[in-house]
């Protein structure tokens, strides 16, 4: 009885905690299928990490605010081959997880320093992916970061606006609330992945 009486209350703390926080409707399918349009997501303001959905101003519209997860930090080499991503040399790996309303879905994994874990995220591709590729790595320059959507062929990202100022970042998406389905529950609580952030990173050069 005490164990449950404890749930009850963590998640009527939870629900009071998120309620008290400003949130924002998720407008479209730019960050699918992580992000599913009309979620709703709770952005805070904190350190940045890799692997984080960031809320960030649309380098191509200022007016316009966007999120994007942060896939490189300032030093990393990011390079696109054969429609794989790779960042320092290593593959993002992706492993097909099926065909979901006409779309195809992976999982994305990438890993931190040892001995953190990895984490991992879902991004959507066209039946007939677009195969981004470049001339050899790119750099990401000090205080910048490298972001892309999960809505992988059909939103645009650093691909085209190169790498992204990290003061230009308004917040982390750190809770989400959303329709259920085979690999997403209805409430997610966000959490960090355990490497250097974008700080940590400035502070190390």
């Amino acid at each position: 009885m005490k164990r449950i009486i404890g749930i009850i209350v963590a998640v009527l703390f939870v629900a009071i905690v998120l309620a008290l926080l400003p949130a924002r409707r998720v407008g479209s399918d730019e960050m699918g299928w992580t992000y599913q349009k009309d979620d709703i997501v709770w952005i805070l303001p904190g350190e940045v990490y890799k692997g984080d959905v960031v809320l960030v101003a649309d380098p191509l519209d200022p007016e316009r605010r966007v999120l994007r997860r942060v896939v490189a930090l300032a030093g990393d080499k990011v390079r696109f081959e054969d429609g794989a991503v790779r960042v320092n040399g290593k593959r993002i790996r992706q492993k097909d997880m099926g065909l979901r309303d006409g779309v195809q879905v992976f999982k994305e994994v990438i890993w931190s320093r040892p001995p953190a874990r990895a984490t991992n995220w879902l991004v959507q591709r066209v039946n007939r992916p677009v195969l981004w590729e470049t001339d050899g790595p790119i750099k990401v320059p000090d205080d910048h970061v490298y972001l892309l959507a999960d809505n992988r062929d059909e939103a645009i990202d650093s691909r085209w606006w190169g790498p992204v100022p990290a003061a230009s970042i308004q917040g982390v998406v750190r809770a989400r609330y959303g329709t259920a389905d085979d690999w997403r529950g209805a409430v997610q609580w966000l959490k960090p992945i355990d490497q250097p952030s974008v700080s940590e990173v400035a502070a190390a050069e």
